[in-house]
Protein backbone atom coordinates (compact mmCIF):
# COMPACT_ATOMS: atom_id res chain seq x y z
CA UNK A 1 0.00 0.00 0.00
CA UNK A 2 1.80 3.20 -1.15
CA UNK A 3 1.64 5.79 1.96
CA UNK A 4 1.26 8.86 -0.73
CA UNK A 5 -1.69 7.30 -1.74
CA UNK A 6 -3.30 6.89 1.69
CA UNK A 7 -2.34 10.18 2.46
CA UNK A 8 -3.72 12.00 0.18
CA UNK A 9 -7.45 11.01 1.40
CA UNK A 10 -8.15 13.29 4.17
CA UNK A 11 -11.52 14.42 3.76
CA UNK A 12 -13.10 11.11 4.89
CA UNK A 13 -11.19 7.77 5.46
CA UNK A 14 -10.73 5.63 2.06
CA UNK A 15 -11.10 2.01 2.41
CA UNK A 16 -7.01 1.75 1.76
CA UNK A 17 -6.66 3.65 5.60
CA UNK A 18 -9.49 1.94 7.22
CA UNK A 19 -7.77 -1.78 6.01
CA UNK A 20 -4.33 -0.68 6.82
CA UNK A 21 -6.20 0.37 10.99
CA UNK A 22 -7.76 -2.78 11.05
CA UNK A 23 -4.95 -5.12 9.77
CA UNK A 24 -2.48 -2.78 12.25
CA UNK A 25 -5.35 -3.83 14.78
CA UNK A 26 -5.12 -7.35 14.15
CA UNK A 27 -1.82 -7.41 14.29
CA UNK A 28 -1.66 -5.81 17.34
CA UNK A 29 -4.01 -7.83 19.21
CA UNK A 30 -1.97 -11.37 18.41
CA UNK A 31 0.72 -9.92 19.52
CA UNK A 32 -0.92 -8.53 22.73
CA UNK A 33 0.11 -5.29 22.14
CA UNK A 34 -1.35 -2.03 23.37
CA UNK A 35 -3.76 0.16 20.77
CA UNK A 36 -2.28 3.29 21.22
CA UNK A 37 0.76 2.31 19.47
CA UNK A 38 -1.63 1.43 16.42
CA UNK A 39 -3.12 4.73 16.65
CA UNK A 40 -0.04 6.45 16.78
CA UNK A 41 1.78 4.36 13.80
CA UNK A 42 -1.42 4.70 11.49
CA UNK A 43 -1.73 8.59 12.48
CA UNK A 44 1.79 8.44 10.84
CA UNK A 45 1.13 7.01 8.00
CA UNK A 46 -1.93 8.77 7.07
CA UNK A 47 -1.36 12.16 8.43
CA UNK A 48 -3.99 12.42 10.87
CA UNK A 49 -3.99 12.96 14.87
CA UNK A 50 -3.56 9.80 17.07
CA UNK A 51 -7.35 10.75 18.51
CA UNK A 52 -8.82 10.80 15.29
CA UNK A 53 -7.78 7.36 14.67
CA UNK A 54 -9.33 6.46 17.94
CA UNK A 55 -12.26 7.84 17.59
CA UNK A 56 -12.79 6.52 13.92
CA UNK A 57 -11.08 2.51 15.07
CA UNK A 58 -13.54 2.86 18.30
CA UNK A 59 -17.04 4.40 15.92
CA UNK A 60 -16.49 1.78 13.40
CA UNK A 61 -16.13 -0.82 16.15
CA UNK A 62 -19.42 -0.09 17.81
CA UNK A 63 -21.18 -0.12 14.19
CA UNK A 64 -19.73 -3.56 13.69
CA UNK A 65 -18.01 -2.66 10.83
CA UNK A 66 -14.74 -4.60 11.82
CA UNK A 67 -16.13 -8.27 11.25
CA UNK A 68 -13.52 -9.81 13.77
CA UNK A 69 -15.36 -11.07 16.87
CA UNK A 70 -11.39 -10.55 18.28
CA UNK A 71 -11.57 -6.78 17.75
CA UNK A 72 -15.11 -6.30 18.41
CA UNK A 73 -14.43 -7.90 22.11
CA UNK A 74 -11.57 -5.26 22.93
CA UNK A 75 -14.08 -2.17 22.19
CA UNK A 76 -14.81 -0.18 25.04
CA UNK A 77 -17.50 -1.46 27.64
CA UNK A 78 -19.44 1.39 29.23
CA UNK A 79 -20.18 2.04 32.48
CA UNK A 80 -23.81 1.12 33.99
CA UNK A 81 -25.23 4.02 35.94
CA UNK A 82 -25.15 2.05 39.54
CA UNK A 83 -21.43 1.22 38.73
CA UNK A 84 -20.83 4.50 38.14
CA UNK A 85 -22.11 5.13 41.41
CA UNK A 86 -20.34 2.26 43.27
CA UNK A 87 -16.97 3.67 41.84
CA UNK A 88 -17.27 7.12 43.37
CA UNK A 89 -18.77 6.07 46.27
CA UNK A 90 -15.73 3.99 47.08
CA UNK A 91 -13.10 6.71 45.20
CA UNK A 92 -14.57 9.09 47.58
CA UNK A 93 -14.41 6.82 50.94
CA UNK A 94 -10.70 5.78 50.13
CA UNK A 95 -9.86 9.17 49.32
CA UNK A 96 -11.28 10.18 52.86
CA UNK A 97 -8.96 7.56 54.51
CA UNK A 98 -5.85 9.27 52.75
CA UNK A 99 -5.85 6.65 49.98
CA UNK A 100 -5.17 7.75 46.45
CA UNK A 101 -7.29 7.41 43.58
CA UNK A 102 -4.51 5.40 41.98
CA UNK A 103 -3.90 3.46 44.84
CA UNK A 104 -8.07 2.97 45.13
CA UNK A 105 -9.21 2.21 41.67
CA UNK A 106 -5.96 -0.62 41.74
CA UNK A 107 -7.46 -1.92 44.47
CA UNK A 108 -11.01 -2.24 43.18
CA UNK A 109 -9.24 -3.14 39.78
CA UNK A 110 -7.69 -6.45 41.79
CA UNK A 111 -4.48 -5.28 40.57
CA UNK A 112 -4.86 -5.23 37.16
CA UNK A 113 -3.59 -2.02 35.71
CA UNK A 114 -6.15 -1.93 32.80
CA UNK A 115 -9.22 -2.30 35.01
CA UNK A 116 -7.47 0.38 37.26
CA UNK A 117 -6.94 2.86 34.35
CA UNK A 118 -10.40 2.24 33.09
CA UNK A 119 -11.49 2.92 36.86
CA UNK A 120 -9.50 6.15 37.37
CA UNK A 121 -10.34 7.52 34.11
CA UNK A 122 -14.13 7.05 34.54
CA UNK A 123 -13.27 8.61 38.21
CA UNK A 124 -11.56 11.52 36.59
CA UNK A 125 -14.02 11.64 33.64
CA UNK A 126 -17.28 12.23 36.17
CA UNK A 127 -15.24 14.35 38.54
CA UNK A 128 -15.07 16.58 35.75
CA UNK A 129 -18.40 16.24 34.10
CA UNK A 130 -20.83 15.52 36.56
CA UNK A 131 -19.99 17.37 39.63
CA UNK A 132 -23.87 17.04 40.96
CA UNK A 133 -23.53 13.44 41.13
CA UNK A 134 -20.33 13.88 42.93
CA UNK A 135 -22.21 16.07 45.73
CA UNK A 136 -25.38 13.16 45.69
CA UNK A 137 -22.55 10.72 46.86
CA UNK A 138 -21.01 12.67 49.38
CA UNK A 139 -24.43 13.97 50.95
CA UNK A 140 -25.83 10.17 50.90
CA UNK A 141 -22.26 9.62 52.85
CA UNK A 142 -22.77 12.20 54.93
CA UNK A 143 -26.45 11.12 55.83
CA UNK A 144 -25.36 7.98 56.62
CA UNK A 145 -22.67 9.62 59.17
CA UNK A 146 -19.26 9.15 57.55
CA UNK A 147 -17.32 11.92 56.85
CA UNK A 148 -16.91 12.33 53.20
CA UNK A 149 -14.03 13.50 50.65
CA UNK A 150 -15.11 16.64 48.68
CA UNK A 151 -12.70 16.42 45.34
CA UNK A 152 -14.12 20.40 44.98
CA UNK A 153 -12.81 21.69 48.35
CA UNK A 154 -9.51 19.72 48.11
CA UNK A 155 -6.49 21.88 48.87
CA UNK A 156 -3.80 21.98 45.66
CA UNK A 157 -0.88 19.26 46.29
CA UNK A 158 1.50 22.01 47.44
CA UNK A 159 -1.01 23.28 50.37
CA UNK A 160 -1.13 20.07 51.50
CA UNK A 161 1.99 18.85 51.55
CA UNK A 162 2.84 21.76 53.49
CA UNK A 163 0.00 21.30 55.98
CA UNK A 164 1.41 18.04 57.03
CA UNK A 165 4.26 19.83 59.04
CA UNK A 166 3.71 21.90 61.72
CA UNK A 167 5.92 24.81 62.16
CA UNK A 168 7.49 23.47 65.33
CA UNK A 169 8.35 20.00 63.13
CA UNK A 170 9.60 21.92 60.42
CA UNK A 171 11.97 23.77 62.79
CA UNK A 172 13.13 20.65 63.98
CA UNK A 173 13.87 18.92 60.64
CA UNK A 174 16.04 22.05 59.92
CA UNK A 175 17.98 22.10 63.21
CA UNK A 176 18.53 18.82 62.41
CA UNK A 177 19.80 19.33 58.93
CA UNK A 178 21.71 22.11 59.96
CA UNK A 179 23.74 19.68 63.03
CA UNK A 180 24.29 17.45 60.00
CA UNK A 181 25.38 19.52 58.01
CA UNK A 182 27.81 20.95 60.46
CA UNK A 183 29.09 17.23 61.36
CA UNK A 184 30.12 16.65 57.98
CA UNK A 185 31.53 19.55 57.07
CA UNK A 186 33.98 18.79 59.99
CA UNK A 187 34.76 15.38 58.57
CA UNK A 188 35.72 16.16 55.01
CA UNK A 189 38.01 19.04 56.66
Amino acid sequence: MDNKAIRSARSGWSRDEEALLFERARQSRQINAPLKAVFDDVARATGRKANSVRNFYYARIKAGAAGDAALSSAAFVPFERDEVRALVREVLLAQSRGISVRACTLSLGNGDTKQMLRYQNKYRSVLKNDPELIREIIAELESEGVTAYDPYKAKPRRERASARFAMADAMDFFSELEALAAKYKKLVM
